[in-house]
């Protein structure tokens, strides 16, 4: 018997949904009875899409969602894995699909900054009147990035917005340089493109379909990616042939780690690491053992 492969799918679209409900159970009645794992968001402002879906399904799936609304191919990404990358299959309603706390300002429906598709990224942040942003966590930066990247070593995307107005607008130095940004799929860009045009900022640009996107189309060909890719899924990071890559995931703190991480005294399998032992208490720690021996006695 052939082993399943399943096809990881990343697909965000940014348009208004009036009936909400109505429109989840629309999506939800594609999934019915398939074999799919993920987390599907809806909002008001559109939705994003982060599943495994079984190969034989997936076509199938491609279309319906199709029907409900359109998209073009390229707002894809996708590639095969061997088995779910994800625990669960949810459909969540939420306020906005990226958290911001701030929609009037980051509405991208009122306009974003200008694409550059994959295969062209490598020129355009070569230009040396590029500056180049990465709009990740610092704990995704410093997985990988590309080089020469500034990294505003932030821990939410609340607190990247208020870096990208206190000091990058404010920056003297950074005055008529072309702001190229990313992330990993391209939706964080999505909504800090449109900040900063809304603060009235021009000539701001922005990798289209992220990280993952270059990842795709640079596979065979010269890429400017450094380290790897962090993601949101049991794979927890990625290579530049988007392969699963060498890091895992502390199961108390969910930091990466490195091999040489996982060497150190403080790491304990399922219950600390060094970047937590000592801010953890002894019934954390406790609780996230017994979790982590449930969850090995399930497997």
């Amino acid at each position: 018997m052939s082993k399943s492969s399943y096809i990881v799918l990343s697909l965000y679209k940014f348009f208004e949904i009036e009936k909400i409900f109505n429109f989840k159970n629309q999506i939800a009645s594609i999934f019915k009875a398939i074999d799919v794992k993920g987390i599907i968001l809806i909002a008001p402002e559109g939705i994003n899409i982060n599943i495994s879906v079984i190969d034989a399904e997936y076509k199938n799936v491609e279309k319906k969602l199709n029907r409900i609304f359109q998209y073009k191919e390229g707002d894809l990404k996708k590639n095969i894995v061997t088995k779910h990358i994800y625990r669960k299959f949810k459909i969540k309603v939420k306020r906005e699909i990226l958290t911001t706390r701030n929609i009037t300002s980051t509405n991208p429906l009122m306009g974003v900054g200008e694409y550059v598709d994959a295969s062209d990224w490598n020129n355009f942040i070569n230009n040396p009147d590029t500056l180049l942003i990465d709009m990740r966590n610092n704990y995704e930066v410093e997985v990988g990035t590309f080089k020469k990247a500034i990294n505003p070593k932030c821990n939410n995307f609340t607190d990247l917005l208020d870096w990208l107005k206190d000091n990058l607008i404010k920056n003297k130095h950074f005055k008529n340089k072309r702001i190229a940004m990313f992330c990993t799929g391209g939706i964080r860009c999505e909504k800090a493109t449109s900040y900063l045009l809304n603060l009235g900022e021009k000539n701001i640009f922005h990798l289209k379909g992220g990280i993952l996107k270059y990842l795709e189309i640079q596979k065979s060909k010269k890429n400017l990616w450094q380290g790897e890719c962090f993601v949101f899924d049991n794979r927890v990071s990625l290579n530049s042939n988007l392969s699963q890559g060498s890091y895992s995931l502390c199961h108390a703190c969910r930091m990466p780690l490195t091999n040489n991480d996982k060497k150190r005294k403080e790491f304990i399998e399922g219950e600390s690491c060094h970047l937590c032992y000592n801010i953890k208490t002894d019934e954390q720690r406790k609780r996230y053992r017994m979790r982590h021996n449930q969850s090995r006695l399930k497997n």
